[in-house]
C-alpha cells in the first residue's frame, strides 16, 4: 500500500541528485541551461517531471564556481540573444566517476535495507493492517 502525505520516503528531496544529473547531461555534448533542465525532466530520478528552473540554474552557478562545470556566451543562430553554453571539466568528470561508485554503493545497500524490510514481520504487518 501507498501513502498518500508529504513525506521524504516518496522520494521528493532528492535535489542532491541534481549534481549527476547535470555532469551526465553534459558528458557528451555542451548544452544550454533549458536543454539540460528537459534532460534532467527525462530522468527517472525526477520521475518525468522538470526540477525548479530557478534552483537548477542557481545550481549550474555553483558547480562552476566549484570547478565541475565552465560556461560560455553564445549568440543564439538567427537572433540577437546570447545564452550560455555549458561545458563539463576535467574535475566534473572526475565527480560523475566518484558518483558512478557512491550510487552503485547506495544501490546495493538500498536493495539489501528493502530485502530486510519484506523479510521483517513487523513492517509486513503495518501494510496489511491499513
Amino acid at each position: 500500500m501507498y501513502f498518500e502525505m508529504d513525506c521524504p520516503c516518496k522520494g521528493k528531496n532528492l535535489d542532491k541528485m541534481l549534481q549527476p544529473g547535470i555532469l551526465m547531461s553534459l558528458y557528451r555534448q555542451d548544452k544550454y541551461g533549458w536543454l539540460i533542465i528537459r534532460d534532467l525532466g527525462k530522468n527517472p530520478m525526477f520521475g518525468g517531471v522538470e526540477p525548479d528552473k530557478t534552483g537548477v540554474y542557481r545550481y549550474l552557478k555553483k558547480m562552476e564556481a566549484s570547478g565541475y562545470l565552465t560556461s560560455r556566451l553564445e549568440n543564439a543562430q538567427d537572433k540577437d540573444v546570447s545564452r550560455r553554453v555549458y561545458s563539463i571539466t576535467e574535475k566534473g568528470k572526475a565527480c560523475l566517476g566518484n558518483w558512478q561508485v557512491t550510487l552503485r554503493s547506495y544501490a546495493a545497500s538500498i536493495a539489501e535495507l528493502v530485502s530486510n524490510m519484506e523479510e521483517t514481520a513487523g513492517v509486513t504487518e503495518i501494510f496489511q493492517k491499513l
